[in-house]
């Protein structure tokens, strides 16, 4: 299936929203500190209803992500984010899934990285009883192992927690997730979108 980026983009913050609420607002945070001298507007570097997602491993990999969508485009913080995608599983994936989370942003021409994190194995994050009725509606699993085959989300909504400083208009953000079992990359994408202060 295409839960590549999905299972920390999706499932992850359907099912362990604590976790996630911590890390986005970390990762914002920083964010807002690195920009917060920004006076102007780029609107060379980022073009509303832009946001690309793009596959940044092999064509080979089980994960095979058709279709990603984000939106509000730009995103606004804070706020909600109406997350969609499709996708195929080649193959059966059992634990442990290691995920790496980079997040770099891009102003005046200027990229630099924001924050980064490991997680040893995606499937320990994973709740043990009933996944979210929305999940089970639509036939994504939440559990691990994940079986090959094909899987579309319908239109999951997200909230972003607010930060204490200052985002400038339509900073580019790249979000990229790269999962791997026991060194063996499954899947790999990245997601570039817009971000402001809502």
């Amino acid at each position: 299936m295409k839960i590549s980026a999905c299972l920390l983009v999706v499932i992850l913050p359907v099912c362990c929203y604590g976790h996630w609420k911590e890390l986005l607002d970390e990762t914002l945070t920083t964010l807002a500190e690195r920009l917060e001298d920004a006076q102007m507007i780029d609107d060379i570097l980022y073009k509303q209803g832009k946001s690309t997602f793009e596959n940044c491993g092999s064509s080979s990999d089980p994960i095979d992500l058709v279709s990603l969508s984000v939106q509000p485009d730009p995103i606004k913080v804070p706020g909600n984010i109406t997350v969609s995608f499709s996708g195929k599983l080649s193959t059966d994936i059992t634990s442990p899934i290691a995920a790496s989370i980079v997040v770099k942003a891009e102003k005046f021409g200027i990229r630099f990285k924001v924050s980064s994190q490991k997680i040893p194995d995606v499937c320990s994050m994973l709740p043990s009883g009933s996944c979210p009725p929305v999940l089970v509606k639509a036939g994504i699993p939440c559990h691990c192992p994940f079986k090959a085959g094909s899987y579309s989300s319908p239109s999951l909504t997200i909230p972003l927690p607010a930060v204490h400083s200052y985002i400038p208009p339509f900073t580019t953000i790249r979000v990229q997730v790269k999962l791997t079992h026991n060194g063996k990359e499954l899947g790999c994408y990245s997601l570039t979108t817009g971000i402001t202060s809502g």
